[in-house]
């Protein structure tokens, strides 16, 4: 209410040109444009802009992501940044990574919680327990390390991963990983209903990051399991440190196959701590709410109140 938003999202755009040129449209006849971070729009709406020079849009990004490109390109990605007015991320850490490797000061950073995805369907569901872990995702998972620590447990586990395809693309594989007999990989199941319903019934999640991940990777699915109120074992980084620091989960070191299997034996076996830990990360969960609260958030760190 108060504020008028123009919203071209690829569901209802799906063709990407079109979706760009609506969006330019819409940035030349207002005060800001907030684009989830992609590097090529990035630089594509920094260098436009720049050449409206009458414009009064200013660019905010939600989220963060560059990876490691290509050194010719660093000084376009830099002003490009440069152009941007905030910098919204869903970490409290890590900003000195982006310093170093991009010229970005910390005060560029602003935090905003991120929110529960499918909250809507999530509500819906009756959790249980049917004897299992749970792990999932596509972006940056440690599945080697946590098939070691697996390797020595004789606890169940399924995951749900994309297509090898899609985890390279996200920074992570399966391919030549010997998987333990005690767990099943599903990858042939894109469903989100099926991934909400299996992580439901499971005893715990367990959510092993790459230790040289430089995104956020694993907080869709820790809040989603929090909202059914599971106990999530994850690994420390960018998204966790500082964000989860009152019990709402258990965090190990990345990439340290001996800690998450301690920390998997004690979760499993104490039901008086899982449960604990569990009530926790869901009260930390709901008090982050679905899309309307994210939506909020970003008004108020851009300056937009109604």
């Amino acid at each position: 209410a108060g504020v008028d938003v123009r919203s071209y999202p690829a569901q209802s755009v799906p063709s990407r040109a079109t979706r760009l040129r609506k969006l330019l449209l819409a940035a030349i006849r207002s005060d800001y444009l907030v684009l989830h971070f992609h590097l090529p729009e990035v630089m594509l709406f920094s260098i436009a802009l720049a050449l409206l020079p009458f414009s009064r849009c200013k660019i905010v990004t939600l989220d963060f992501f560059i990876g490691t490109p290509r050194a010719a390109l660093l000084p376009l990605i830099r002003w490009s940044i440069g152009r941007v007015h905030k910098l919204l991320v869903y970490f409290k850490q890590g900003e000195d990574v982006f310093a170093q490797k991009f010229g970005i000061r910390k005060a560029r950073f602003e935090y905003i919680p991120f929110k529960i995805n499918s909250l809507e369907f999530i509500r819906t569901i009756q959790p249980g327990d049917d004897g299992y872990i749970f792990s999932g995702g596509r972006s940056y998972r440690d599945f080697a390390t946590f098939f070691e620590a697996m390797s020595k447990l004789p606890y169940p586990a399924k995951i749900i991963a994309a297509p090898e395809a899609v985890l390279v693309q996200n920074g992570c594989s399966l391919a030549g990983l010997k998987v333990p007999t005690n767990v099943e990989v599903i990858t042939d199941n894109p469903d989100p209903k099926f991934f909400n319903l299996l992580l439901s019934r499971s005893r715990m999640v367990v959510l092993p990051v790459k230790k040289e991940s430089t995104t956020q990777a694993g907080i869709s699915v820790y809040l989603q399991a929090m909202a059914l109120e599971k106990c999530v074992v994850i690994s420390d980084g960018l998204g966790v440190n500082h964000i989860l620091d009152d019990g709402q989960a258990v965090v190990v070191p990345a990439g340290d196959a001996q800690s998450l299997g301690h920390a998997i034996s004690r979760v499993w076996e104490d039901a008086a701590y899982r449960n604990s830990i569990a009530k926790k990360g869901r009260a930390f969960a709901e008090s982050l709410g679905g899309e309307d609260h994210l939506r909020r958030n970003i008004l108020r760190a851009v300056g937009v109140t109604a």
